[in-house]
């Protein structure tokens, strides 16, 4: 059994559903039927533009302005950046053996003793947290300088970002908030228990078929 390592987006899957989660992240017995490549595609265009300089294509120029923005903040600038960390919080390789936490920075800058972190969104706008403190958490972690992070979740087709800036003394109430979440989802993990999790999104968003709650949820 590989050592117990998660991110923000296992960490959600999970929460939402964990039979659905084992079916999805674990087993990967079950796919979706239409590939999210919107926001994959995106993600590309929009590393290749702050890493390179290079152009948007032409269905995505729209956010062109927005890019401008951070490509104009101070400081050192990160594209894609994957950092990772273990059960300490300290700093390691992506896939080291002793990984505990991995997380992806769309963009980053630092600048002195502040850091800009922002991941892009291309779906519907959500105000869940979770992701910009585990960010903002990390950056400091990884770069002692920090002191302060301003974190942004850029919902670009609706025009809107979810603002909070944390500081180094948030630290300890960042993780206190999200490590007994994460006990949940290892101990499912290690005990193999993944109840189904009815919702909404049963109806029209999974593809376990083998769930008896598939096409019907929570109704």
């Amino acid at each position: 059994m590989k050592p117990f390592a998660w991110s923000y987006s296992r960490l959600k899957s999970w929460e939402t559903c964990p039979k659905r989660f084992y079916h999805y992240d674990v087993a990967k017995d079950v796919r979706e039927d239409h590939a999210p490549t919107e926001g994959l595609d995106a993600h590309k265009a929009y590393e290749a533009r702050i890493k390179d300089g290079k152009k948007l294509p032409l269905h995505l120029t729209h956010h062109e302005p927005v890019l401008a923005k951070l490509e104009a903040l101070p400081g050192e600038h990160y594209a894609e950046q994957k950092l990772a960390l273990t059960k300490e919080f300290k700093p390691t390789g992506f896939f080291a053996s002793n990984t505990w936490f991995r997380t992806v920075l769309d963009f980053a800058a630092v600048f002195k003793n502040i850091a800009a972190v922002v991941d892009y969104k291309t779906g519907k706008v959500q105000s869940d947290l979770t992701q910009l403190k585990l960010m903002s958490a990390t950056i400091m972690h990884y770069a002692p300088e920090v002191e302060r992070v301003q974190a942004r979740l850029l919902f670009l087709n609706h025009a809107h970002a979810e603002r909070a800036e944390f500081s180094r003394a948030d630290i300890p109430g960042i993780w206190a908030e999200i490590l007994p979440r994460v006990r949940k989802l290892e101990a499912g993990q290690e005990e193999g228990d993944y109840p189904p999790k009815p919702s909404g999104l049963c109806v029209r968003y999974c593809s376990v078929t083998s769930c008896p709650f598939y096409g019907r949820g929570s109704r």
